[in-house]
């Protein structure tokens, strides 16, 4: 049963809102994925485990969630890596999108509805531009189609609060720069890019090229999810160009709102400066993971707000390692911990934190997916729990575990931290068996010993020990 009382920053309001889908059982996301051109750093990490984490929570709310997430496979930055290595853009695409996957394993995100590429909706693309063009809203020039941004009355407005100045990226101010004699205002971007020599490309009906960036996005989300959605999601630096020029050609074709809510992640940081590859000052997530656990690095990404930015350091990345640690050795020691048959006032003041810490996380969760109040409220449950069990011996029975094991239950399915503790917790019960079975062996064989040098008593004396501890052993 879906549960709403949820609020989330819509980026389009520049507040938070209560979140109605258009569907009260099902929620429609489509979330910008990657160029693949080289391989994933921390920032895309980021992206994918805010992404992955809203997912979760919607699914835990009780909704079914269908999560579009593309791979932009042709780009001027694969062209030109691929030319650089001498190797065709396909190959140097697929490369990169099998080792994103497999990041995306590591780090716990789990499986979207679609992955499509790029080139795979490339003829749905050509049917974008024609109805922009034949509603007037685009226009061919040189074997190219640009969007008229004039034609659509509400692009000023876009992702922009009055508020914001300077919203211009280098990127957009580089694409304003390009093929300005084609143009009829600066501004005006590519729906259909005409072929250079020696560049992929397709058929259409202006002529050899390829789609622009834009539409890529436009096209992937319409024609795998619906010509409205629910949620788009991307990193802060996509608004300007890429989300305001989404919005405009996708309204513009369908004549419907594109996104009810747009939701944007914050960056990683190094030295309070973006993470990004054309700074050079960035961290692979493959590199990351030889040094730490996957799920410290998860922890680390999640330990922030999705829309803030975070620091990377040694120190950082330490204090989560420690509280990540915390929490997994705590779960273990519970786990290990032996049960007595009764009830105490101070068991069930314990459960009774239990389901306190659950309803906080749920209340922070609900409100834009507050995640540094959420962990901060595991913490302190854990804090308490150390405190009753280690330092005043409380003795805990199995209704505690019970409600301790759901809470883990209902948070990892939340969090996604625990992926593999199961058998991290059977394989500790399994190298005590082994270890018990080594000293029996090693108990046996010293008793062998003694009796073959007719020591009988101590012999007799370490069978006695061991028939008071139940293990019986016959001597023939």
């Amino acid at each position: 049963m879906v549960i709403l009382n949820m609020k989330l920053y819509n980026s389009l309001s520049f507040k938070k809102e209560e979140f109605k889908p258009l569907n009260p059982k099902e929620v429609l996301m489509y979330v910008c994925g990657p160029t693949v051109y080289d391989s994933p750093h921390l920032g895309h990490a980021k992206s994918a485990v805010a992404f992955d984490l809203i997912r979760r929570y919607l699914k835990f709310k009780g909704f079914k969630v269908k999560l579009v997430k593309n791979y932009t496979d042709i780009d001027d930055k694969i062209i030109k890596r691929a030319n650089e290595r001498g190797i065709d853009y396909k190959t140097l695409s697929e490369q990169y999108i099998k080792e994103y996957v497999e990041i995306m394993d590591i780090l716990n995100i789990q499986k979207d509805y679609k992955n499509p590429r790029a080139t795979e909706v490339i003829d749905f693309m050509i049917e974008i531009v024609q109805g922009l063009i034949s509603k007037g809203y685009a226009y061919e020039s040189n074997g190219s189609v640009y969007f008229d941004v004039k034609s659509f009355s509400k692009y000023k407005t876009i992702l922009q609060n009055s508020s914001e100045e300077d919203l211009e990226t280098e990127e957009e101010e580089e694409l304003e720069r390009n093929h300005l004699e084609e143009k009829k205002n600066p501004k005006d971007f590519a729906l259909w890019k005409k072929s250079k020599e020696g560049e992929p490309f397709w058929e259409s009906p202006w002529g050899n090229g390829r789609p622009g960036w834009h539409i890529e996005c436009s096209a992937m989300a319409i024609n795998y999810l619906s010509e409205t959605i629910d949620i788009h999601g991307g990193g802060q630096d996509l608004k300007f160009p890429h989300h305001r020029n989404e919005i405009s050609q996708s309204e513009a074709y369908t004549g419907k709102p594109f996104a009810n809510y747009f939701m944007h992640n914050g960056f990683v940081n190094v030295n309070n400066e973006k993470m990004s590859k054309s700074l050079g000052n960035f961290f692979l997530v493959s590199d990351v993971i030889k040094k730490y656990n996957p799920m410290v690095v998860r922890f680390f990404l999640i330990s922030s707000h999705y829309r803030k930015s975070i620091d990377y350091s040694l120190d950082t990345m330490s204090q989560a390692e420690k509280n990540y640690n915390k929490i997994l050795n705590t779960i273990k020691k519970i786990n290990d911990a032996p049960t007595q048959e009764f009830d105490s006032d101070q068991i069930n003041d314990l459960i009774s934190k239990i389901e306190l810490s659950r309803q906080n996380i749920i209340t922070a969760m609900d409100d834009d997916f507050n995640t540094p109040v959420a962990i901060a409220e595991i913490m302190t449950l854990f804090r308490n729990l150390n405190q009753a069990i280690l330092e005043r011996k409380i003795a805990l029975n199995e209704q505690f575990k019970d409600k301790f094991f759901s809470y883990i239950q209902d948070i990892d399915g939340i969090f996604g931290l625990f992926p593999d503790l199961k058998k991290e917790l059977t394989e500790k019960f399994d190298k005590k068996d082994e270890l018990i079975k080594n000293l029996l062996e090693l108990i046996k064989d010293t008793r062998n010993r003694l009796r073959e040098r007719k020591l009988y008593d101590i012999s007799d004396k370490i069978r006695e020990r061991l028939q008071a501890l139940g293990i019986n052993i016959e001597d023939n």
